[in-house]
């Protein structure tokens, strides 16, 4: 299972995704009041791979009435054609600090909606990752994962947390040099040490699905209608700062 999550999260991207801008030093408050593509590069007309039963488009990408941004699953029923779907990245880059994103997703079987920062061969570096990933074939079912220089050495872990399973819930990445924690409104969910990783990564979310990875991710149930994944906020707060925002996390970690 550890090797598949390797996979799935590999985003396969264009040159015109690789940004070699230095590292973000300043934080960053994205509440999405409208959708910035001088921040958010969209991926387009390509999959990561066999596994992946959609083709990343922005036809599956969507300004919310009021603020947010949804990544959308559309199946062939929606479409009238192929299976489509989502993924944003930064053009910026990042290393170290705290990652935190308000988002919710529908329930479905057989798809994947994940917040994670990333960098790997694409870049021109070894695949280093730090994930989030909601297995929407359960309520509330979450796969925490990271990789260093290729290696699945998280050994990954899945969690369960309370509260709407299609309702909005706030996540939060701590990414040190030695040391990685995982929040989930809130509460603490995991907590690793060595090894971490120690380039720098962008962020990612995506929403995809796959009929041929149902152990970990259910049995692929074409959905007759878009399934959604929104997202109404995404922060950065860089190392030895705290509280950029009122709701940051880090305004009330010791």
């Amino acid at each position: 299972m550890a090797l598949l999550a390797g996979i799935l999260v590999t985003p396969l991207s264009p040159s015109v995704a690789q940004d070699t801008s230095r590292v973000t030093t300043s934080p960053i408050l994205d509440e999405f009041e409208r959708f910035d593509r001088k921040r958010w590069y969209v991926s387009e007309g390509w999959s990561n791979g066999d596994h992946q039963n959609c083709t990343w488009s922005g036809d599956a990408l969507a300004k919310s009435q009021d603020r947010g941004v949804e990544l959308k699953f559309l199946s062939a029923d929606v479409t009238g054609g192929d299976p489509l779907c989502a993924e944003i990245q930064t053009r910026a880059w990042f290393r170290y600090g705290t990652f935190e994103v308000r988002m919710r997703t529908d329930l479905a079987s057989g798809l994947n909606a994940a917040f994670f920062l990333y960098a790997g061969p694409v870049h021109n570096q070894p695949h280093d990752e730090i994930d989030f990933e909601l297995l929407t074939k359960s309520p509330n079912l979450l796969w925490l994962n990271h990789w260093v220089d290729g290696d699945d050495r998280g050994e990954g872990e899945t969690i369960t947390f309370e509260g709407d399973p299609e309702g909005f819930h706030d996540y939060a990445l701590i990414w040190e040099p030695d040391r990685v924690r995982w929040f989930v409104d809130g509460e603490l969910v995991r907590d690793v040490t060595d090894p971490i990783p120690s380039r720098r990564m962008k962020v990612y979310f995506s929403h995809w699905g796959s009929g041929t990875l149902s152990e970990w991710m259910g049995k692929y149930e074409k959905p007759g209608t878009p399934v959604v994944m929104e997202i109404t906020r995404f922060a950065y707060t860089p190392p030895g700062m705290d509280c950029s925002f009122p709701d940051s996390i880090t305004c009330d970690l010791p």
